[in-house]
């Protein structure tokens, strides 16, 4: 009401300069934290001798990442370039899923495009009860890619209307043949002009365009 006096000064002084001494501590934890957090994001580099630059790209041109097998990022800095340049609007692609914080989904994050499915875990933590179809989504990712069954694979695209499709170092990590199955990549260079014609090739990276 007006005329009151403000609460604050009315605290006994051993209550405020507890609570105005936990609001400096928290401010200066918020300070201290970006000061630390810096300096640690700066030294988490994949390659400690990329250049330092604006591009923030640039680092796949000078680095490698293990993933199952060494991986030439920079086959993957051409392909996400490419896509950059000569893609319109917005089709969706799919491209390899796994666990958050590897190399999974560069190209959905890099070019901006939509992808069948983000990281597993946030896109979960962001839909409440309908987090159970992220997870499908997932296994159904990583069974386009490793299935041989052209048929399947053709109705995982006409469901979640994919127009390109990655196939690169990655995909070739994480969905590797294995003894006494079948290759499910091999579908890919089979049925090459039926169903997909190849739109980009650098060494074991491709990317097909889905044929309407």
């Amino acid at each position: 009401m007006a005329g009151l006096p403000p609460v604050f000064p009315l605290w006994h002084v051993r209550w405020r300069a507890i609570y105005q001494g936990g609001v400096y501590m928290l401010m200066a934890g918020a300070f201290l934290f970006t000061l630390t957090a810096s300096t640690d994001k700066i030294s988490d580099r994949i390659n400690p001798e990329a250049p330092h630059t604006l591009d923030g790209m640039d680092f796949m041109n000078h680095s490698e990442l293990w993933d199952g097998q060494v991986m030439d990022l920079s086959q993957d800095y051409r392909a996400i370039r490419w896509m950059q340049d000569y893609i319109e609007g917005s089709p969706v692609i799919v491209e390899a899923n796994c666990t958050e914080y590897r190399w999974c989904t560069r190209f959905t994050i890099y070019t901006g495009l939509p992808g069948v499915v983000g990281w597993n875990w946030h896109q979960r933590q962001q839909r409440g009860v309908f987090a159970p179809q992220v997870q499908r989504r997932v296994d159904e990712v990583g069974a386009f890619y490793t299935t041989a069954d052209i048929q399947a694979a053709l109705a995982f695209l006409r469901k979640y209307d994919v127009k390109y499709i990655v196939v690169g170092q990655l995909e070739r990590n994480i969905y590797p043949v294995l003894e006494g199955m079948p290759d499910g990549l091999s579908k890919f260079p089979a049925f090459e002009g039926q169903y997909w014609r190849v739109v980009y090739q650098d060494g074991a990276t491709t990317i097909y365009e889905v044929v309407e």
